[in-house]
């Protein structure tokens, strides 16, 4: 079930609220929450809810153990259980197939037989294994820090895993930020927010059925083009993916915040303007916030972050960008993907090194940068490496201007999107709806415009990973 259909915004989401809020307080409300959250995630395959109730109950024990645990020998012990049980699970389902097909090789060389070829591909991958495999590993790992005192309540923090807004696709939640204010939630203690959740929720209907899925079919068109696309054409594929990848992706972050905000709770803001940044970094700044922190809270700075040399401070960056990379999907073009932005941001340390001020001025440093993360984006649009260097051709101008493979009114239709991606404000600048109830009148409108003209149901791109 996907957040921008009419039965989810007009069946499942009003019985989920009236369920929620015409029960008492307490355990009643929080079983309506694991229930539902269960409920949607099931929808795909029953299966799916099974391994993500694992993931829970092995992060809840494992924590429980830590604390009572005597030695810090136990409490490693206990968290590598945690990390080896979670990462296999989302091993064997997203990276099963990448590693068969590198262990294919040494295996017939030794005379062992190695499994079919398709075995991995008849498993489907579970939506948001990422998100969630990594938002509960998070807790087992800051309660062996001792950042955390573990959660008793099961169910409790069932919810904080399988939250229904954020389950598949983000933000990836800190226990710490998350769970207590579910816990005052079902308590009665929070104040639904209506008319911003309702305005949130709005604009990304919005945003993912007349920006995102438009860019998309414009990609799609020019990708089945049998011959190399030109310079227009080639740059209009990698333009629509990046504008198509974001709107997508900051829709669904708009819906969870806003059906969050409809139970009082605060979700953390996951997109910033990434197009207005003004260097690489500042893009990761603003990009998919809370996996960047992620990676930054638990892959660079146990590396050792910027603690040692410059040189060892480039190489945490690389590696942690390469991980970074291989979260999104196994596959050697993602693998590519993140390196080419680590070696972005290791470039732009080096420039920083020798040179403290800006190197040029704002609208130049933001059009370099939009320029680069874009060229990236064919890596995770196209996988097939033969394909990815047409196209960086075609962008170098390698096989003529244009072809007019798509119509000058849709290029022109890219451009006004591209423009304003560039000067709108985000929601931390400025709230959907801040001015008022036209405002919201307004976005409702085009929302409920935007789903009755829709002529296809699409997936959101992040469910894959």
């Amino acid at each position: 079930m996907l957040f921008h259909t009419p039965g989810f915004l007009f069946i499942f989401l009003p019985l989920f609220l009236i369920s929620f809020y015409s029960l008492p307080t307490g355990t009643p409300r929080r079983l309506v929450i694991f229930f539902f959250s269960y409920l949607f995630y099931s929808g795909s395959h029953p299966f799916f809810a099974l391994l993500l109730l694992v993931s829970s109950v092995v992060d809840y024990e494992v924590a429980l153990r830590i604390d009572r645990a005597g030695t810090k020998l136990g409490k490693k012990l206990l968290l590598t259980i945690s990390i080896l049980i979670n990462l296999g699970m989302l091993g064997f389902y997203k990276y099963g197939a990448m590693v068969l097909e590198l262990l294919t090789p040494g295996l017939t060389y030794l005379d062992i037989p190695a499994p079919d070829g398709n075995f991995f591909k008849s498993f489907a991958l579970p939506a948001g294994i990422s998100f969630y495999t990594f938002q509960s590993m998070s807790y087992s790992i800051d309660v062996y820090r001792g950042l955390l005192k573990p959660e008793r309540n099961f169910i409790g923090f069932c919810n904080y895993v399988a939250y229904l807004p954020q389950l598949i696709a983000g933000p990836i939640e800190r226990f710490g930020h998350l769970y207590h204010q579910l816990a005052e939630s079902v308590n009665g203690k929070l104040t639904p927010q209506w008319q911003r959740g309702v305005n949130r929720l709005a604009l990304g209907v919005v945003q993912k059925l007349l920006l995102a899925d438009s860019c998309g079919r414009l990609v799609d068109i020019l990708l089945v083009q049998q011959t190399p696309l030109p310079f227009i054409d080639a740059w209009a594929v990698a333009i629509g993916f990046g504008l198509q990848i974001f709107y997508d992706f900051s829709a669904y972050t708009h819906m969870a915040i806003g059906i969050s905000l409809m139970l009082g709770v605060e979700l953390r803001e996951n997109f910033l303007s990434p197009y207005q940044a003004r260097n690489v970094q500042d893009f990761w700044r603003r990009w998919h916030i809370t996996l960047s922190t992620w990676f930054r809270d638990y892959v660079y700075l146990p590396l050792g972050g910027s603690r040692g040399s410059f040189f060892r401070t480039c190489s945490n960056l690389f590696i942690t960008f390469l991980v970074s990379g291989l979260w999104h999907g196994a596959g050697w073009n993602f693998v590519l993907w993140g390196a080419l932005h680590g070696g972005y941001i290791v470039a732009y340390h080096l420039l920083r090194k020798f040179r403290e001020t800006a190197l040029l001025p704002r609208p130049f440093s933001v059009l370099i940068t939009f320029i680069a993360v874009h060229y990236a984006w064919i890596l995770f649009r196209v996988p097939e490496m033969s394909k990815a260097l047409s196209l960086w051709e075609g962008m170098s101008g390698m096989h003529g201007l244009y072809r007019y493979a798509v119509s000058l009114s849709d290029l022109m239709l890219l451009l006004i999107i591209t423009a304003l991606t560039q000067i709108v404000p985000n929601s931390k600048e400025r709230a959907p709806g801040g001015s008022g109830t036209f405002e919201s009148f307004c976005l409702l409108a085009l929302a409920l415009f935007a789903l009755f003209i829709s002529p296809e149901v699409s997936q959101f791109i992040y469910f894959q990973f």
